[in-house]
C-alpha cells in the first residue's frame, strides 16, 4: 500500500509542476489578449479617423467642384473669344 501511495504522490507531483507551467504560459498568452477597454478605444480612434476622413474629403469635393466651375468658365470664355476672332475674321473678308 505504502508504494502505491508514493507511486500516487509522483504522478500527482508530475501533474501539479505540469499544471503550474501551462498555467504560467497561459498567463503569458492573456497579456496579449485584447481587453475590452482597448476594444472600446480603439473603436473611437477608428470613429474620430472616418470623422477626420469624411471632412478631408468634403473639402477636397469644394476644391474640385471650384475647379471645375473655373475649368467652365475659361472654356467659355475661349470659346467667347475664338467665336469673336471668327467673326472679325468673316466681316473683314467679305
Amino acid at each position: 500500500m505504502d508504494e502505491q501511495i508514493k507511486q500516487l504522490d509522483t504522478r500527482l507531483s508530475s501533474v501539479e509542476r505540469d499544471l503550474a507551467v501551462l498555467t504560467a504560459q497561459a498567463e503569458h498568452v492573456q497579456l496579449h489578449y485584447a481587453t475590452k477597454e482597448v476594444v472600446a478605444e480603439l473603436r473611437t480612434e477608428i470613429v474620430a479617423s472616418e470623422l477626420r476622413l469624411s471632412k478631408q474629403i468634403a473639402s477636397l469635393e469644394e476644391k474640385i467642384l471650384d475647379l471645375e466651375n473655373r475649368h467652365m468658365r475659361w472654356t467659355v470664355g475661349a470659346i467667347v473669344a475664338v467665336a469673336g476672332i471668327v467673326l472679325a475674321i468673316v466681316r473683314t473678308f467679305p
